[in-house]
């Protein structure tokens, strides 16, 4: 994307200031280098690895920091959290140039943490942040990140569909299967899917493996990596990945060649019934559909009928070890964590919700009613328990063979050999 720079005047001094979207490194402007423009600022080097939902967040983040620290300069480089962050962070770490603010996911904090990448996080403000949200990114009751947002995944569905045609929402296998049968008697297509992109073949299957395994042990991770489990032997683990082969069977013809944006775009004109996705697709979903709210969200039947809705907290900043501007970073932070107005645009733009506790949304959220009925009930499960097991470049490297098995190119035997073989790096 294109950096633009724009200036603000201060105390008699012109300050350069980051303004809108995110660059890679070397990108030129009108034929010169980015580089400071006064020798009084201090630029902040920023990493973001962000999700479909999170471009732009940089804009509402560079205008607050303009604002208020008229001295400081945030320079952003943005790339994709499922395929390029974390190879992203080791290249960096590798060649000593951690960034001065890293943003990343929850998932991150620990592994970074005890790797030696990031700094531990003192700031005031912190204890308002939900309590098992703070444990997910601690090591020894030490906060390596500053949690911001959370999402919901399962599957989101038309009332519209599901009223005309007198469907409830299914706790059972068998109750999803009645459904799809249903609706394709009915010549609609059951869900909308989109298996072109490796990270969502990731994030599927670690849905079906959270409602079938790590919602009901919490070691399995470790137990793999110990060799006591494995993926190949296992006729649970095989039954979630086979979930992926069910979803692509009563899709789109084409669902293995189109994207997220497209596939956002036809489940808001009402192409298929149910979409297997989080939250985040909620944002896209306002350019395409007629009217909006007649979406809910439940989550995937599991094996024995009580999967739970799962909640993944998403954007979190974290301090790059040994910043030469840590005290600086530190008051981005906390006034990121103070800024209540700020925080109610990005949870707005952005579809996603509070990790402070007592702190409301303030738009409007189609499948609210949903999430509080969920939480009420206590059908809630953190993506932690999953992603704290497998840590996610082990995930994406097993959705790539899944990928090849769903295109015919091998056997799901072959995806399953593959993940037991490669255990070293869950």
């Amino acid at each position: 994307m294109k950096k633009n720079i724009f200036t603000v005047a201060t105390a008699g001094v012109c300050v350069a200031v980051c303004a809108t979207g995110c660059t890679h490194p070397g990108t030129v402007e009108n034929g010169q280098a980015l580089v400071s423009k006064v020798d009084s600022e201090i630029v902040i080097s920023v990493l973001a690895g962000q999700s479909t939902s999170d471009a732009g967040i940089e804009d509402m983040i560079n205008e607050m920091a303009a604002e208020k620290y008229p001295n400081l300069k945030l320079e952003w480089e943005c790339v994709d959290w499922g395929d390029s962050f974390n190879s992203q962070m080791q290249g960096k770490a590798a060649a000593g140039d951690i960034p001065d603010l890293i943003i990343g996911k929850a998932q991150d904090a620990v592994p970074y943490g005890r790797n030696g990448v990031i700094e531990p996080i003192y700031i005031e403000g912190m204890e308002r942040i939900d309590e098992d949200v703070r444990k997910s990114v601690s090591i020894d009751g030490t906060m390596y990140g500053l949690p911001y947002n959370a999402w919901y995944q399962g599957v989101l569905y038309n009332k519209k569909i599901f009223e005309q045609y007198g469907l409830c929402v299914p706790k059972t296998r068998q109750e999803l299967n009645e459904i799809v049968d249903k609706l394709e008697s009915e010549n609609i297509i059951p869900f909308a899917s989109h298996f072109q992109e490796t990270w969502n073949v990731g994030n599927t299957t670690m849905q079906f493996l959270i409602g079938d395994v790590f919602q009901k042990e919490e070691d399995w991770g470790g137990q793999f990596r110990e060799e006591k489990v494995g993926f190949a032997k296992n006729p649970v683990i095989q039954k979630c990945f086979q979930q992926n082969e069910y979803v692509l069977s009563h899709s789109f013809a084409d669902a293995m060649m189109i994207d997220q944006y497209e596939c956002d775009k036809r489940f808001a004109e009402g192409g298929a019934a149910m979409y297997l996705t989080g939250s985040w697709s909620l944002q896209a979903f306002e350019q395409y559909a007629e009217e909006g709210g007649g979406y809910g969200i439940f989550p995937y039947p599991n094996l024995t009928g009580d999967s739970n809705l799962i909640k993944e907290t998403n954007m979190t900043f974290m301090i790059g070890k040994g910043s030469s501007h840590k005290e600086q970073v530190e008051e981005i932070l906390r006034e990121l964590l103070k800024n209540e107005k700020l925080m109610q645009e990005i949870l707005g733009f952005t579809q996603t919700y509070p990790v402070v506790e007592g702190m409301q949304i303030n738009y409007r959220s189609s499948i609210q009613q949903d999430v509080e009925r969920f939480e009420e009930e206590g059908r809630i499960t953190d993506a932690a328990r999953g992603n704290g097991q497998l840590v996610w470049s082990f995930q994406n490297l097993v959705a790539e063979e899944t990928n090849k098995w769903l295109s015919g190119e091998q056997s799901l035997e072959d995806v399953l050999r593959y993940a037991d073989q490669n255990r070293d790096s869950s």
